[in-house]
């Protein structure tokens, strides 16, 4: 079974644990199948000879083994929780550290909301699955086989009935467990619909609520919903069948063993205090049958989870480090794409087609284009988040493709379309460090506040640069997050204390549009004087803010349409003339 493959390879790295778990089950279900047979004692020997110190000896015994096997349960249980936690804490952050290395493609084959199901609900079934396995699993056999051979002992003749009894109730888990099998699976797809369903919800709410499409979506997630309360109903109607059946079982077979052993005594074969130690020994038996069954039946959820959490661990992300990488050079970096296509899986045609450009030290390069252009795709094949179809991107000469991802990406700092902050303080996430023992060089956070144009706002606030900021940054506006997620990309450009620059290429994917045109201005006015030689390359909808670049390449349907400096796209290039009279007088665009 996949589950316990999933869970051995953690597991075997474990195996103090493990002997501390059955050996503390042993004892306790040893001790449990003892006490019967002392009851039994106490009654047909004690009781019967009335013999008080007996009784009294028999009873401390009982009373010891009763203390010992509570510290042996409480002891199992401690050590199979520990362990059970720990493999899910392993399996979460193994599926989040895989997932972070799957690209944009890769990503989109699973989708967000099922990651995160598999991420948190898939890893509890299977966390939830070994703890029982603890607690439940280890003592099963073992208290069934032994509650077997501990009847027989009582009375050979009575033991007959197990032939019966036993096989009927596991007939009818069977049954059971072979109908909740197929009705897991389908639950866990029904929990992934209605996570789509409400993350659609949640992040349009705004859209939903501006076209009154409320009824719709209601309409929606209600259907949704109904699908999953049908699946529950139908695990739920299986499970309240089980506990009845299995209950009739019990009963019926007490009854039994009271009327045939009760005959057995009258007969003089038996006597009473084996007749009582046989019901007991006779209740572990059907209940070890009726927890082997159970956890049988939730073997099959708990699988499914684990099928589904190996689908993302075995899937190989389709970017990746080669075996062997090259190291970059030292000093500032030059970026090139030379000839370069992309085309998506699935698409018929290329978002872009045979596009090439140098991004030199100390130089500003800008891309503007109509919506759906290819902006936005080109600036990912940088730090290759998206891998080019045909062509070659470069990084200080050298194929991207041949080198560490980690390397690559930590010489690029962008920004991206939709300003994201994390929950720490302002400094933590302009500084990247959102533990709290990590060193933050505030004086260097202070440089990016104000090269960002976001200093005065965060100097405003009570706390300055210790303001907690909320997850998402949602207790800021729109500009402030804009801002300080440019600060948090410039940090990596500016110098640190030995004069050390982690970036060599600024990226800014549309990153002006939720700024002011006195903040754009200001900010661009200072931006070279503040990264030194780092290339800047900028993707903005407004010619104000790329005029004054060093080149300006003009995406028109993924191609390149032009490329050069303001004044001679004017003169040669029709697209961006078009763009630019559309936003421009005449004048302004002189």
């Amino acid at each position: 079974m996949t589950i316990v493959h999933l869970a051995w390879d953690f597991l075997r790295h474990r195996k103090g644990a493990l002997a501390a778990i059955l050996g503390f089950q042993l004892v306790q279900i040893l001790l449990n199948l003892w006490l019967p047979s002392l009851n039994a004692r106490i009654i047909d020997v004690g009781i019967a000879n009335q013999d008080l110190p007996y009784i009294y000896r028999t009873g401390i015994e009982m009373l010891v083994a009763t203390l010992v096997q509570i510290m042996c349960a409480m002891g199992a249980i401690y050590f199979g929780s520990r362990t059970a936690m720990q493999l899910g804490r392993h399996l979460r952050k193994q599926v989040f550290r895989h997932v972070q290395g799957f690209s944009a493609t890769d990503q989109h084959e699973f989708g967000a909301p099922t990651l995160v199901t598999r991420t948190t609900n898939d890893v509890t079934q299977v966390q939830m699955v070994v703890l029982l396995t603890f607690t439940v699993i280890v003592t099963s056999p073992i208290m069934g086989v032994g509650g077997i051979v501990m009847a027989i002992r009582q009375d050979p003749p009575l033991s007959l009935l197990l032939l019966i009894v036993v096989p009927v109730l596991g007939l009818i888990i069977l049954l059971v467990m072979r109908a909740l099998t197929p009705r897991y699976s389908v639950q866990q797809k029904r929990i992934d619909r209605i996570s789509t369903l409400l993350r659609e919800q949640l992040t349009g709410a705004r859209v939903i609520r501006a076209f009154r499409r409320q009824g719709r979506e209601q309409d929606r997630f209600a259907g949704a919903n109904s699908d999953l309360r049908s699946i529950w109903l139908q695990i739920g109607m299986l499970w309240a069948f089980l506990m009845p059946a299995t209950n009739v079982v019990v009963g019926a077979s007490s009854a039994a063993v009271v009327w045939v052993g009760g005959h057995r005594i009258a007969e003089g074969a038996m006597m009473v205090g084996s007749l009582a130690a046989f019901i007991s020994y006779l209740m572990m038996i059907l209940t070890a049958v009726m927890m082997t069954g159970m956890m049988a039946m939730l073997f099959p959820r708990g699988d499914v989870s684990a099928t589904r959490i190996n689908q993302i661990l075995d899937t190989k992300p389709s970017i990746s480090t080669p075996p062997n990488p090259r190291t970059l050079p030292a000093g500032a970096l030059t970026f090139e794409l030379a000839s370069v296509s992309l085309t998506y899986p699935g698409a018929e045609v290329p978002v872009l087609e045979g596009i090439s450009m140098r991004l030199d030290p100390g130089t500003t390069t800008a891309i503007i284009g109509s919506t759906g252009s290819g902006k936005s795709s080109l600036l990912r094949l940088f730090p290759r988040l998206i891998e080019a179809s045909a062509g070659r991107v470069l990084a200080g000469g050298i194929d991207v493709r041949e080198l560490d991802l980690t390397e690559l990406r930590a010489r690029i700092a962008i920004i991206p379309q939709q300003a994201f902050l994390f929950s720490g303080t302002v400094a933590s996430n302009v500084a990247g460090r959102l533990r709290v023992t990590d060193q933050i060089d505030r004086s260097r956070v202070e440089r990016a506040l104000r090269a960002a144009q976001a200093w005065d706002f965060v100097n405003s606030l009570d706390n300055g640069m210790d303001t907690q900021v909320e997850s998402g940054g949602k207790n800021l506006s729109g500009g402030q997050r804009q801002r300080l997620t440019i600060a948090r990309a410039l940090y990596r450009c500016l110098p640190d204390a030995s004069g050390h620059r982690t970036a060599d290429l600024l990226i800014f994917d549309d990153s002006f549009s939720a700024l002011d045109f006195a903040t754009d201005a200001a900010l661009r006015l200072g931006l070279r004087e503040a990264v030194g030689d780092v290339a800047i390359l900028i993707v903005a909808q407004r010619v104000a803010t790329i005029r004054q670049s060093d080149a300006i390449l003009v995406l028109e349907a993924g191609q390149t349409a032009g490329i050069g400096t303001h004044e001679q796209l004017m003169a040669s290039c029709s697209t961006y003339q078009e763009i630019v009279s559309s936003q421009l007088s005449a004048e302004e665009a002189a």
